[in-house]
């Protein structure tokens, strides 16, 4: 029996012994006499059932049956605490069949979850109890502790980081507007944080503590962290090859080249061409980084893992932001639940199975389904902060792993030929980029960091832009595609993803001509669509009918108006694009032109698009 059915089949005090075995202690059963809770503050009335229902050496587990859990789970802890007793406490409230974990230890710490439906973490911090049987006393009730507040580390990360944000955001010179200055210290953390991960496999000179070394170090010099230190690691070692490193980057030590557009001066960096000073790093080093645990094993309760970040930009959005922008997130077993149902169509349509079949075939992985795996192409065009894109990485790249390599090598080659993504918001299509590298990296064994291999460029993968904007209506006007250059844009796309060090500029240069060429022929297209129908408009204002008779002269001059509206604004874009060389806003048909020349489209759609009233879009 699993521990989540047998969490689930808990219903009396009398069964918590049998789970407190399940969790690794030593199971226990000894009423307690009405009186055991009676203290000064709980007055008369405390004589609920009660009895020890395990314990693990010293450290005993008492178990009480109310149904005021969490906030009776803390006052009995409470009552122990001001005794000098240290015991756990598990508060079964049998009514509304939910259970609460209490330690007489330090914060008082509680964890409460229904027994019918636990989430994946709140199965962790059970788990993470099991992990709790040997030392002394306090060593144990410490770690107990440390496993029932797992739930609340990501809460307590993301507030710190929010805060975090907001000092650096203000900190950042005033020239830029607000959006600006928090873009700018989004990707300042967003790179140490990712960094933080990097130290925990022991890829920063094989030390766990390698950033706080440096930085000590940088500040007993009276150095300035951000010119002599940050920028130095950032632009002069992770971002270069080994090879082509200079003296200063040699000091830091064994670092590895990680390649990945995280690591790359953004375009507002540029313009910025500023510092932080050493204070408002200090504080985010000591009041964020520092404060935490950071590990790449997905589920982690007792640090912050990956798999929390998801949260990250909810939390740095402000409320009436995000109703105002329709922005909701999407727990991961509706993800999961959602990307098999596509899949499951997928097969259905493509293949000729039954749905029976179908999910059969999913559920075995059967090598059949290989050939249409690969090929297979998956869009989010909301993607927010990656949860569709990470658990469809994850859910193909199981799919599709033989056994004979690492899972990390199949979520590389899935990443690179399955997964694309798009969003307005900059801060998501980051979060969404630090999300998959991490999910790239996070089994990787590679020990040597000369051998580790660089992070996949992403940046033509999880495209910035407005899914829904077609300003000119092209979509209308046109099918989709974008003839020969299809087939030239595929192959510069995978060239641009894997390309590293000297080559990669020119690949990505490449890469926008080619996507600027597309956008050219769609405008073209448009443009040369709209000239012919005022050509036939006018021909048929000369051309008399069946009858003899001639078009009605204000009715074709108002429609030639109508299509001239409609056609000098395509012209006009296409000559701003010939001049500037850039494609003036996201359009599926130039940005992945090669999907739709080669596939006609993506093979799945799937996401959790932005839920607007009606009333708030504007006109």
């Amino acid at each position: 029996m699993t521990l989540e059915q047998l969490v689930a089949e808990t219903r009396t005090l009398r069964q918590l012994p049998r789970l407190m075995q399940e969790l690794g202690w030593e199971p226990a059963w000894e009423p307690l006499p009405a009186a055991f809770w009676r203290s000064r503050s709980a007055g008369p009335t405390s004589c609920w059932p009660s009895a020890l229902i395990g314990r693990a050496g010293p450290l005993p587990w008492f178990g009480v049956e109310e149904k005021s859990g969490e906030t009776l789970a803390r006052s009995l802890a409470r009552i122990l605490q001001k005794r000098g007793t240290v015991a756990g406490i598990a508060v079964l409230d049998v009514e509304s069949r939910k259970l609460s974990l209490c330690i007489s230890f330090e914060t008082l710490p509680v964890l409460t979850f229904p027994l019918t439906s636990p989430n994946s973490i709140q199965l962790a911090c059970l788990r993470r109890l099991a992990e709790t049987q040997s030392g002394g006393l306090l060593a144990r009730a410490a770690r107990v502790a440390e496993a029932i507040a797992g739930e609340g580390i990501g809460n307590r990360f993301f507030a710190a980081f929010e805060t975090q944000l907001d000092r650096m955001a203000d900190a950042i010179d005033g020239r830029f507007r607000p959006d600006e200055r928090r873009s700018l210290a989004l990707l300042q953390l967003n790179r140490v944080l990712f960094l933080y991960f990097v130290q925990s496999k022991g890829w920063l000179d094989a030390r766990t503590d390698f950033l706080r070394t440096e930085i000590d170090r940088c500040l007993e010099g009276r150095r300035h962290l951000h010119r002599t230190l940050l920028q130095p690691l950032f632009f002069g070692t992770l971002n270069r090859e080994i090879s082509r490193r200079g003296k200063a980057s040699g000091k830091l030590g064994r670092i590895p080249f990680l390649n990945g557009g995280l690591f790359e001066p953004h375009p507002l960096e540029r313009r910025w061409q500023g510092t932080l000073s050493n204070a408002v790093w200090q504080d985010a080093f000591a009041q964020l980084f520092e404060r935490f645990h950071f590990t790449v094993v997905e589920g982690s309760v007792s640090a912050v893992a990956p798999d929390m970040l998801g949260r990250v930009f909810e939390g740095v959005m402000a409320p009436a932001e995000r109703r105002k922008s329709g922005t909701f997130y999407t727990p991961p077993d509706l993800v999961r639940s959602l990307i098999d149902e596509s899949l499951l169509a997928l097969i259905v349509e493509r293949l000729g199975h039954t749905a029976v079949s179908a999910a059969r075939l999913l559920h075995t992985r059967d090598e059949s389904l290989h050939p249409l795996l690969d090929t297979l192409t998956l869009l989010d065009p909301a993607a927010g902060s990656g949860a569709f894109l990470l658990g469809a990485l994850e859910r193909l790249s199981h799919l599709r792993h033989s056994g004979r390599a690492g899972i990390w090598l199949t979520r590389r080659k899935v990443l690179l030929r399955s997964i694309y993504g798009v969003d307005v918001n900059p801060t998501a299509v980051r979060l969404s980029e630090l999300r998959l590298w991490l999910a790239v990296i996070a089994d990787d064994p590679t020990e040597d960091v000369t051998a580790v291999e660089p992070l996949p460029n992403l940046d033509c993968l999880v495209r910035q832009g407005d899914s829904l904007a077609d300003p000119l209506a092209l979509i209308a006007r046109m099918p989709f595609g974008a003839g020969a250059m299809g087939s030239t844009l595929a192959d510069l796309r995978r060239v641009v993803v894997a390309s590293s060090g000297l080559g990669k500029k020119d690949a990505a240069r490449a890469l926008r001509h080619a996507e600027c060429a597309a956008m050219k022929e769609c405008l073209s297209a448009a443009e040369h669509a709209l000239e012919r129908r005022i050509n036939e408009v006018t021909v048929m204002a000369r051309t008399p009918d069946l009858f003899g008779q001639r078009q009605s002269a204000g009715a074709c001059h108002t429609r030639i108006r109508e299509l001239r509206a409609q056609w000098i604004p395509i012209r006009q874009a296409r000559r701003r694009l010939e001049r500037e060389g850039e494609v003036p806003w996201f359009q599926f048909e130039a940005h992945f032109a090669d999907i739709f020349a080669r596939r006609g489209g993506f093979d799945l759609v799937v996401g959790n698009p932005p839920w607007v009233r009606a009333e708030h879009l504007a006109p």
